[in-house]
């Protein structure tokens, strides 16, 4: 009965619209049939098989037509096909990304079985869609493991971080073909933290270098003027500068936009010049890292203490107040008051949108005040003058 049925729905297709039966493995020599049906058709030149989950030879006609019908309609994958990912799939391609393009930070940690490469947040989204199939990993899921994330203790920014990470991933599954948009779920990620106001004037500056130790004034100088960032920074190695020690070029291999930038030493940076070249009469390898960067954090810590710029509990070690990172926020407010253009500065700091440049371009009172006395300073006719013009 089956085989006439089987034959009466495969007489329906007209050619090069599929075929449905049973798919033959072979085991110890002999032929054995599949325990389910499978339809099969072709997309382009590559043939696709699937397992229907059933022996009514009408329902697995129904699902032909049904995958038929979703690439017609411009998708092309089937959601049977969509439904293999998992998380732990898309997890890898992003890892793969990270590997080759190191757009963030991954870090390798021992484990019992010895180490593994990892990003931060990754154990807290492993912990919720472990095994989860990309089909049910939904716009409610995505509020749900929010929800117990700020339950958990987590801030809004941090739950934000680790949802962009697996939005990534999405992404990055889409540009491989193995999904379409209409598998990715809408991302509505909490708010973002509002942005930093720590920041340094030059005057402050002056006084905060002249406290630190001899070896750390080269370093922090090159972050103060230049903006880069510290993890930047402490990789550069003598082979990216120049041979008159006049401008360094930065691998991109070591920029998180993944792209080479190039710092001329002039201007409040022509004294690194002169100490690198000072620095270059013991001949350093040009794998040998340029800036020292040795107990820097600690270092920090307890002068911006001495200074009232931060507060450290030597007992706790737990610090609080002015951060190396704001010396970036600091480069851009200096560089856009000197009178330097946006793209100009974005191009020293190393920014690649103008949105987080602008959340280190920080306003103070002392901007309100000189644009206040700006507009002091422009004629605006009294009140009395604007009633006798009438």
């Amino acid at each position: 009965m089956y085989n006439a049925q089987l034959n009466a729905v495969n007489q329906r297709l007209k050619r090069g619209e599929g075929w449905i039966g049973y798919r033959n493995s072979t085991k110890d020599g002999v032929a054995v049939p599949s325990k389910y049906l499978y339809f099969a058709f072709y997309q382009g030149s590559q043939q696709k098989f699937v397992n229907t989950k059933t022996n009514d030879p009408e329902q697995a006609y129904r699902q032909l037509l049904e995958a038929r019908g979703h690439l017609s309609r411009g998708e092309r994958l089937m959601p049977s096909e969509v439904a293999r990912l998992r998380f732990e799939n898309l997890i890898e391609l992003l890892m793969d990304y990270y590997r080759e393009k190191k757009p963030a930070s991954m870090y390798t940690r021992r484990t019992e079985s010895g180490t593994e490469e990892t990003f931060a947040g990754l154990d807290k989204l492993q912990q919720f869609f472990k095994q989860m199939p990309v089909t049910e990993i939904t716009a409610m899921k995505l509020q749900e493991y929010t929800k117990w994330r700020r339950k958990e203790g987590d801030a809004d920014a941090t739950i934000r971080r680790q949802l962009g990470r697996l939005r990534s991933a999405f992404r990055r599954a889409k540009e491989l073909d193995l999904l379409t948009d209409n598998h990715i779920p809408t991302f509505s990620l909490p708010k973002d933290s509002d942005a930093r106001t720590g920041f340094m004037d030059i005057e402050d500056f002056l006084k905060f270098r002249q406290e630190m130790p001899e070896r750390l004034r080269l370093t922090v100088t090159f972050l103060y003027y230049t903006g880069c960032r510290g993890g930047a920074a402490a990789k550069i190695t003598w082979a990216m500068v120049s041979k008159d020690c006049t401008e360094i070029e930065m691998s991109g291999k070591i920029m998180k936009s993944g792209k080479p930038h190039t710092i001329p030493l002039v201007g409040p940076l022509a004294e690194i010049a002169a100490m690198l070249r000072e620095k270059r009469k013991s001949f350093p390898k040009p794998t040998d890292r340029v800036l020292d960067f040795y107990a820097f954090r600690g270092t920090w810590n307890r002068t911006c203490n001495r200074l009232g710029l931060g507060e450290y509990d030597k007992k706790l070690r737990h610090y609080a107040g002015l951060k190396p990172h704001d010396f970036r926020r600091s480069a851009a407010r200096n560089l856009i008051k000197a009178g330097v253009d946006r793209r100009t500065a974005m191009k020293i700091t190393g920014h690649k949108t103008e949105h987080i440049f602008e959340r280190y371009n920080i306003k103070t009172n002392d901007d309100v005040k000189d644009a206040l006395i700006k507009v002091g300073e422009f004629k605006i006719p009294a009140v009395a003058e604007i009633a006798m013009a009438r």
